[in-house]
């Protein structure tokens, strides 16, 4: 992979997680919802014993949740260097789809984890997260083609 490629995917997956947490942030506050995943995150970092601080989780969600934004987008220019599908149309479309239902299935494991659970409506975070999947992968795409 090329110096290039992989500058792409960083600042692909930057600015792709960013809008994400941005429309996750905002439906949130829209709903009056606690559906901000580094948030989110913190109840599982608690369960693991990771961080000696509140702050200190705090820090380490959001390194985490951009860390997963990253591995996604090393999976997207995997799949995107495949040329499986020649239409990019049903390209985006099956990519959105499957990385929607992998955020679902993600949280789903997280929370069963979770020994200190979160207050939330979880079946609305999961719609929730796989709408927010779906404008990542919008936006993951747009954004690589743009650079």
């Amino acid at each position: 992979m090329s110096l290039y490629i992989l500058f792409k995917v960083l600042l692909t997956s930057i600015v792709a997680t960013s809008v994400m947490t941005l429309m996750s942030y905002a439906v949130s506050n829209y709903l009056k919802k606690s559906y901000k995943e580094p948030i989110l995150l913190q109840y599982f970092l608690v369960s693991i014993n990771v961080g000696n601080s509140s702050k200190q989780r705090s820090y380490i969600s959001w390194v985490l949740h951009y860390a997963i934004g990253l591995v996604l987008l090393i999976g997207y220019q995997l799949y995107w260097s495949l040329d499986i599908i020649e239409n990019p149309w049903l390209n985006l479309v099956l990519l959105a789809i499957v990385t929607g239902m992998i955020g679902v299935v993600s949280w789903k494991i997280i929370f069963k984890i979770c020994t200190y659970k979160p207050q939330i409506d979880f079946k609305g975070y999961y719609l929730h997260i796989f709408i927010v999947h779906l404008i990542f992968t919008m936006t993951a795409t747009f954004t690589y083609l743009l650079l």
